[in-house]
């Protein structure tokens, strides 16, 4: 590392909040959030009126939910004076930021489609060219390609928040972690994690290939303690290493699966095999990666609710659904400064969750873990829904299983469906539990009762038969004249 290199970081280390919070803190996230709500408050007239008092003492839920507001409203006024897709949007829809008093109110602010940030990336763009330091693209889930915009600002506090929560997790400046999102191009979290990891003073080792015993060897090279990469090739790694290797014997702290749904059976698996916590955590490009992580208590995953504002409504009809109800998530990013989104649509079902939290945490709201995607779901037979999650459950438990894919198509009247499992072992016992799992399932059996699909078929393939694909699709609907009005 050169001089300058050197200079730079210090600069960058002494800006992070997260480097004044000690390790060991299994409550560092919330002590950071609660920081900025502090700091916040000292500087604003606004937000100490709304909160109701002049010193604010012990932070607590409803002074989290006033700073919120307080931030959005802020938020509002910066993108209608910035950004013209905003600007826009908002003067069409005849809203202010002064209108925005409750939770409630919030329904009053239109809602952002990921499309339109697709189609136009440059009309949310909110500073000038030369203040941008990353520029970020995401295709997602839905293959749609974004756009995002980060200012320096915009990347050391998301640094920050990484450091903030790495840190309730356990790690410390003695540990290394591994980070695992192999084969990844234009949406690559691994720089901004080993980034955060060195800017914070932490140890971390990117490990981008999607041979299980090379990332064994940097494992044991390394002195790897921790792991977070992409949920499916962590449990594919497990499952390929397990039977020639002890896992244990690495001594891992922690496992945080990302950008993608963590199923029960997998958690289970990984926990077994590793004998360690295996974590959830979730995030999107449009929100600058890291917005949750979950706690020990698998009950939910915590909200960095001081940068975002986070809604669960109904996807029908936009409104608010209860604690622990299920629906979409909404976000708005109450800090960044390139591309701010308001009210943006995530498309992701979970539900909000309201604290304290079994773990400690008072203050911090969380979502529950995603059960998969609106346009992820698909309707089978007389309109039984089916979802990557549901199948996850019925299908990995079965000793031997890496992956699947299942293939929809139509013949005459019926469904068919076609699971591709690829598998490790002797082959006749895993397509026979495979098949059991799958005619346990309502959605199954019911629509096979009623002779609206034919019954499930399962072909297997060996492990490593088919080349490791991050974030592919796992249902593909082939039917033709399918009537898309029914998803």
């Amino acid at each position: 590392m050169s001089i300058l290199q050197r200079v730079k970081l210090a600069i960058a280390r002494r800006r992070l909040s997260s480097q004044r919070i000690a390790f060991g803190s299994d409550k560092a996230l919330e002590v950071w959030e609660e920081n900025k709500v502090r700091n916040e408050f000292k500087r604003s007239p606004e937000l100490r009126k709304a909160i109701g008092r002049d010193e604010l003492g012990t932070i607590g839920r409803r002074d989290m939910r006033e700073y919120q507001l307080h931030k959005f409203r802020q938020q509002m006024a910066y993108v209608m004076e910035n950004s013209y897709y905003y600007k826009h949007k908002f003067e069409a829809a005849g809203i202010r930021p002064e209108d925005i008093r409750t939770w409630d109110d919030l329904q009053k602010v239109p809602i952002t489609e990921p499309a339109d940030l697709a189609a136009e990336p440059f009309t949310f763009l909110c500073v000038s060219q030369s203040k941008v330091m990353r520029v970020f693209s995401t295709s997602g889930t839905t293959g749609t390609r974004k756009r995002l915009f980060y200012t320096q600002n915009d990347v050391l506090n998301i640094v920050d928040s990484i450091a903030a929560a790495l840190k309730t997790v356990g790690m410390t400046d003695k540990d290394t972690l591994q980070i695992m999102f192999p084969a990844v191009a234009a949406w690559d979290p691994g720089l901004m994690l080993d980034g955060a990891c060195k800017v914070a003073g932490m140890r971390s080792v990117v490990s981008s290939t999607a041979d299980v015993d090379e990332q064994i060897r940097t494992m044991k090279d390394n002195g790897t303690t921790m792991m977070i990469g992409l949920t499916s090739f962590l449990y594919r790694v497990t499952i390929l290493a397990k039977g020639r290797y002890d896992l244990r014997s690495f001594g891992m702290k922690a496992i945080i699966c990302s950008a993608e749904p963590l199923s029960e059976a997998m958690r289970r698996e990984m926990i077994s095999s590793w004998g360690c916590p295996v974590l959830a955590q979730y995030g999107m490009t449009e929100m600058g990666l890291a917005t949750s992580i979950e706690c020990d208590q698998y009950d939910g995953l915590h909200l960095n609710d001081a940068d975002f504002l986070v809604e669960c409504v109904d996807p029908e009809t936009g409104k608010h659904v209860g604690d622990r109800q299920p629906g979409e998530l909404i976000f708005t990013s109450l800090s960044m400064e390139g591309s701010p989104l308001i009210r943006y649509r995530s498309y992701d079902l979970s539900c909000a969750i309201e604290p304290p939290c079994g773990c400690g945490f008072r203050t911090v709201g969380k979502i529950g873990k995603v059960q998969g995607r609106l346009d992820a779901q698909t309707k089978i037979g007389y309109g039984q829904k089916i979802y990557p999650l549901l199948f996850d459950e019925a299908i990995l438990p079965v000793p031997g299983v890496i992956s699947y894919t299942l293939q929809l198509e139509r013949e005459g009247f019926r469904d068919r469906l076609t699971f591709t499992v690829e598998h490790e072992g002797d082959p006749a016992p895993v397509k026979e539990k495979v098949l059991e799992a799958l005619n346990a399932l309502d959605e199954i059996s019911s629509a096979i009762e009623n002779d609206l699909i034919s019954p499930p078929e399962v072909v297997l393939i060996p492990a490593g038969s088919v080349e490791f694909s991050p974030k592919s699709k796992t249902i593909i609907d082939k039917r033709p004249n399918y009537d898309a009005a029914q998803k």
